[in-house]
Order: C-alpha cells, then structure tokens, then sequence
C-alpha cells in the first residue's frame, strides 16, 4: 500500500520535472527571438562593409522556435501520460482493498467504499497560439531586417 504512494510521488516528481522543462521551451523560445531582434535590428544600423548576415541567426531562431514548439509538446504529451499513470494506479489500489476486504470479511469505512475517483480530462491544451505568437513576431524582424 505504501508502494503505491511512493509510486504516485515519483511519477508526480516527473510532472513537476516536465512542467519545469516546459517553462524552460518557453523561455528559451523568447530569448532566441530575443537575440533574433537583437543581432537582426541591431546589425542593418552598421554600415553595409562592417554588416553581419543577420540573416542567418533569423533562420536559425526560425528553426529554434519550431524545435523547441515540438520538445515543448512532447513534454505536455509526457505529463498527460503521468497524470493516466497516476489515475490507473489509484484505481487498482482501491480495486485491490476492496477485494481484499471482501476476502477477509473486513468490513470498509464509507469514505473508501464511496470514494470516486476522477479520470483526467483526455482533452491536451498544446501552446499553439504562445509559439505563433512568437514566430509571427520573428517574421516581422525577418521583414524589418529586409527594408
């Protein structure tokens, strides 16, 4: 029984681990538009002979905010699975008192034999719109760096 617990406690764990490394995509997302900005805006002020290709670290943030969208999603997939893991593992421990409990002859307080245990919404909310966002603003600097 304490198993299960413990079960429950690792798999939450990595929840708070996937949900951390979600903020991260996040932050690394802004900071590479950011840069993007920065080095884009910054480098048409020079004059066209000290001129960086700016050009490249646009692309370069394009292909970040896409790799980035995808790991970000992959973590939202993994925390979705814990949170079936966390349910299925509940279920079967209170499917195992009562069978243990009816084999015995033991008889259940109320708060067990009543307990209803809520399965997780199957609906994923992905960060469409925060990536798009972001990405129509990259755009924007690509157009900017262009005039």
């Amino acid at each position: 029984m304490d198993e299960m617990y413990f079960k429950i406690m690792g798999i939450q764990t990595r929840m708070q681990k996937n949900t951390k490394m979600s903020k991260a995509m996040k932050a690394c997302a802004v900071l590479s538009v950011f840069c993007s900005f920065c080095f884009g805006i910054g480098a048409s002020s020079f004059p066209d002979d000290q001129h960086t290709e700016p050009k490249i670290i646009w692309v370069l943030s394009i292909v970040a905010l896409i790799t980035l969208c995808i790991v970000d999603i992959n973590y939202i997939k993994k925390n979705k699975a814990c949170e079936f893991e966390i349910y299925r593992l509940e279920v079967e421990d209170l499917k195992d008192k009562k069978e243990i409990a009816e084999i015995t002859g033991e008889i259940l307080p109320d708060y067990i034999l009543n307990k209803e245990i809520d399965k997780p919404k199957e609906e994923v909310t992905y960060p469409t719109v925060y990536y798009s966002v972001l990405l129509a603003l990259d755009v924007i600097i690509g157009i900017l760096m262009i005039f």
